[in-house]
């Protein structure tokens, strides 16, 4: 049968070296895994098998399907081992099928044979792809027709024994290999000249050669080629420097050279200053020499000359103000030539696309530190994680890849871990001891380079911008930075465009601005030296003072919102604010810090700025009740309850001296809080009472809603499960009608907890979600937490155990990073819960005892005696009954403790559940009858904790 039919080669690259590092064994099931999941994927997108070796030939319908193959074939065997890749490629061509007899293939010969010049077309665009690359011919591009695939054009390849040359394409994602093959023997890129198709590698070029191995970009070049293979005629590479414009710029002409028959031209503008300056590097570069007419047009004129050619412009920040002039003239002039610039900031001139060259990844700039650091000394292993260490080096050093190829070459006497210690000394530590003595030797030389192209106006700028901490918005630079000093002062605007135009200050999400880590040490260096200089004013001083006046005044919106997104400057605010004694500036600024820190931590951060603002001095009154709300409230959430009071205590005494009523209704909701968690219910309902009155008088929806979800899990410690009910849906009414959104998801979550209690999982179920949602939008992290440690024990009784396991992380990652212990100690013990469920008693018992430590160290009685009871059940279950029983006796005075009757009613049901399987019937009797009366009292629903564990005790018995 002859036909057109789309032919697929596929073959896995160095098996043979992985093969002796793996050996003949453990080959030969990874062998076997790569044929079965082939084969798979060979039913699964309809192609027919023809032969096997170290891959497949297979012909499919259409190039459609082969395509599909190939995509997922690279993946199905990536996922086998980290080595197992293979090269593709796929062609349409006539062919000749035959199928041979059965007594053929009995004797040997194959299913089916395929005959025709295809077959050899296919196999060579195989063989020239590298490994985890899928090639192309035209016509199954052509074949293929739209695709949500990339395809990358790699010009035509001249392959050995067939005529005429063949034109290839890449096809992936951004993250693809997309680059033209190395040549070969049988293979290799050709170019159209005047006497024919030319090899690609007799371009002529002047590219400096590669010292060393390129690293990633991988998305970057495809991008990059995507934009000079479509429109663009001037693209401007752009970046700080040290980031990598030019060994950029360099790999892709060296890759996509076969693009330009006319030439790829590299010229070196790091000399210039003037014109004459840039005529001159440029005509060296093109190997011309110049006459005496105008130099411009004679360099026009031999690039247009030259055709379709690329012309490399390197470092041309510093004569950017002729590129009009210049390379304005020779776009005009040279129709079908391409450039390409590198520089510090935009040349402003018409046609040019600007390029802007991101940081290297982290994965990135790890693999270039290894490679930079093994090229010079085998990395010798250390005790800790050198992987973590240098992705954190990597991140400090804001992934420029001259800072972490300096750091590298200090690997030689430095361990990684030694390094990332030493950061704050990065000037020094970051410069280079070799033969290199050009601008980008060092760190601080680079710097120095773009310090010394700024204007009088951009340099005070500059300087005053490192008092930012986590970026900042034109708002606030336009409040902060004082440009008064400097002659004929442009706008603040104006000059925070012209930083970010040359790539000082990088532009980020929601219209806010920032500074890489090395720049603003650096641009801090200078503004002490500003600061010092002989007649100067106290630049310093002044731009700190003015920072910290903006984050502690009025701001329109949400102040939370406010808060997280402003949190390192806030915190940043108070530390200097308090450094010099202005005790009243500190505790507003931490006032708005609060609100963000309690939202998504740290916690101690809080308690930290409290201790510093009250060692420089006392505060007035008012001040300082503010400082005893925020750090009871601090403390309280971190779990040290004592400590907690005490603050409360004094907030409470001191608003009786205060005309803020407002304020003494929070220490006492504060206070009730206290109380409920000591078990001092009548105390904890008289504060409750008193504050929620306060809150109507005075029309405070806030304060009356939060008072409403602590009253309302004060009943529901109690087991009043209806009188709980009625106050958290009061308090989610007023949240939603007062549009706060923070306590409609306190009030959902609560009242979610509320309906596992009675055992409506269901229920609990989609109200946990709605608050998480609510929650993850206000960027609250709290209420998250809480929400997801909850859930996750929901999603256990729902049968949902991978959920529950992933909930429960997630609520675990939280807490840790917050400081919220008790959340720690109650997410542990809820781990423990799904670890017994689902039979790995070692771990549930590691959960429980970790849980039962944090909850002693911080006091929180409620909560031990609840934990104790769950790992005095497993004792029991494990025989261990004499341990069962210390624990539940010890889980039952702590409970009785804080009037826990819920908690209680569920340690009495397992306690009588332990005594059974002990033999000791009489004490498993009493018990039983102890957690039934109580069950009389409370109503426990069938489907609640204590529903449940009494049902199982009821049967154990009976």
């Amino acid at each position: 049968m002859t036909g057109n039919r789309t032919l697929l080669f596929s073959d896995v690259v160095e098996s043979t070296q992985l093969n002796e590092t793996l050996g003949d064994g453990a080959m030969e099931a990874l062998w076997k895994a790569h044929d079965a999941s082939a084969r798979e994927l060979i039913r699964k997108w309809r192609g027919q098998e023809i032969s096997r070796s170290d891959g497949f030939f297979v012909l499919f319908a259409n190039a459609g399907d082969g395509v599909a193959f190939a995509d997922d074939y690279h993946r199905e065997i990536g996922a086998l081992h980290e080595r197992f890749r293979a090269r593709v490629g796929v062609h349409v061509g006539s062919v000749t099928v035959i199928e041979n007899s059965n007594v053929d293939t009995l004797n040997g010969a194959p299913r089916f044979e395929v005959y025709g010049v295809a077959v050899s077309i296919a196999a060579r665009v195989m063989a020239a792809a590298q490994g985890g690359q899928t090639l192309l011919t035209a016509s199954a591009v052509d074949e293929m027709g739209p695709t949500a695939a990339r395809t990358w054009r790699l010009g035509h390849w001249r392959f050995k024994g067939i005529d005429e040359p063949v034109e290839l394409f890449a096809i992936g994602d951004s993250g693809s290999l997309h680059e033209p093959p190395p040549d070969s023997g049988k293979a290799y890129r050709v170019v159209t000249t005047a006497d024919g198709w030319a090899p690609a590698r007799q371009i002529r070029n002047n590219l400096p050669v590669d010292r060393d191995s390129f690293v990633g970009r991988i998305g970057t070049i495809a991008a990059l080629s995507q934009l000079l293979d479509q429109h663009a005629r001037l693209v401007t590479l752009l970046g700080i420097g040290g980031i990598g414009k030019t060994r950029l710029a360099l790999r892709y002409a060296r890759t996509w050279m076969g693009d330009y028959p006319g030439g790829v031209w590299f010229c070196d503008l790091a000399a210039a200053r003037e014109m004459d300056g840039i005529v001159h590097a440029v005509a060296q570069g093109l190997d011309m020499a110049l006459g005496r007419s105008d130099p411009v047009q004679q360099i026009a004129a031999a690039i247009a000359g030259r055709g379709s050619c690329l012309v490399i412009l390197d470092n041309f920040e510093q004569v950017s103000r002729c590129a009009e002039a210049t390379l304005g003239v020779w776009l005009s002039r040279a129709p079908e030539a391409k450039f390409l610039v590198t520089s510090r900031e935009l040349l402003a001139i018409a046609g040019e696309n600007a390029f802007v060259l991101d940081p290297l990844e982290t994965a990135e700039g790890s693999e270039l530190f290894r490679l930079r650091a093994q090229s010079t000394h085998r990395l010798e292993p250390t005790g800790v994680d050198e992987a973590a260490c240098i992705g954190t080096l990597v991140t400090l050093l804001d992934g420029l890849p001259l800072a972490i190829e300096l750091a590298a070459a200090r690997s030689r006497v430095m361990s990684p871990a030694t390094l990332l210690e030493r950061m704050d000394e990065r000037f020094t530590l970051l410069g280079s001891h070799g033969g290199r003595h050009d601008r980008q030797a060092t760190l601080r030389a680079t710097l120095d380079w773009s310090w010394d192209l700024l204007t009088g106006a951009e340099r005070i700028a500059l300087a005053q911008l490192s008092v930012f901490a986590g970026g900042f918005t034109l708002a606030a630079v336009e409040a902060v930075i004082d440009l008064t000093a400097s002659p004929h002062a442009p706008a603040t605007m104006d000059v925070l465009q012209s930083l970010v135009d040359k790539s000082l200050v990088r532009p980020g999400d929601e219209r806010r601005f920032d500074l890489l880590v090395s720049v603003q040490e650096y641009a801090a260096e200078r503004l002490l030296a500003l600061s010092a200089a002989p007649g100067s004013t106290r630049f310093k001083a002044i731009a700190e003072t003015r920072h910290c006046a903006y984050y502690t005044g009025p701001h329109a919106g949400e102040r939370a919102l406010f808060a997280i997104r402003e949190l390192d400057n806030l915190v940043i605010a108070c530390r200097r604010a308090q450094e010099r004694g202005a005790n009243d500036e500190a505790i507003r600024a931490l006032a708005v810090a609060w609100e963000g820190l309690k939202l998504q931590g740290p916690l101690n951060t809080t308690v930290e700025l409290m201790s510093a603002i009250r060692k420089r001095g006392p505060s007035g009154d008012h001040a300082e009740a503010q400082l005893c709300r925020i750090a009871g409230s601090a403390f309280y959430a971190l779990g040290e309850i004592t400590r907690a009071q005490a603050e409360f205590a004094k907030g409470l005494e001191l608003c009786s001296t205060l005309d803020d009523r407002i304020l003494e209704a929070q220490f006492r909701s504060h206070m009730g809080d206290v109380h409920a968690n000591s078990g001092q219910t009548g105390a904890a309902a008289l504060c409750f009472n008193a504050a929620i009155a306060t809150a109507r008088t005075l029309g405070a929806p806030d304060l009356e809603c939060t008072v409403l979800n602590s009253l309302g899990s004060l009943h529901e410690s109690l087991g009043e499960l209806d009188t709980a009910l009625q106050h958290y849906e009061a308090a989610l009414a007023i949240a939603k009608a007062s549009g706060n959104r923070r306590w409609e998801a306190g009030s959902l979550g609560n009242l979610a907890q509320l309906q596992a209690t009675k055992g409506n999982h269901g229920e609990a179920e989609h109200r946990y979600l709605d608050a998480i949602m609510i929650a993850r939008a206000l960027h609250d992290r709290r209420w998250e937490g809480n929400a997801r440690c909850n859930l996750g024990i929901t999603c256990l009784v729902l049968g949902k155990l991978a959920e529950a396991r992933q909930q429960l992380d997630i609520a675990l990652t939280i807490a840790r990073e917050l400081g919220h212990r008790r959340l720690q100690a109650v997410t542990l013990c809820n781990l423990g819960i799904v670890a017994d469920a689902t039979g790995d008693t070692d771990e549930a018992r590691r959960a429980f005892e970790r849980a039962i430590a944090v909850a002693q160290a911080l006091g929180d009685r409620r909560s031990e005696g609840q934990f104790l009871t769950y790992l005095g059940s497993l004792d029991g279950r494990l025989a261990d009954y004499a341990c069962a029983r210390d624990r539940l006796t010890s889980a039952e005075l702590l409970l009785e403790s804080v009037s826990d009757r819920l908690s209680l009613g569920l340690l009495l049901s397992c306690r009588a559940e332990v005594e059974q399987r002990a033999g000791a019937d009489m004490a498993a009797r009493e018990f039983l009858s102890r957690a039934e009366r109580l069950a009389l009292d409370l109503r426990p629903e069938s489907g609640s904790e204590f529903g449940v564990a009494l049902a199982h005790a009821r049967q154990a018995l009976t």
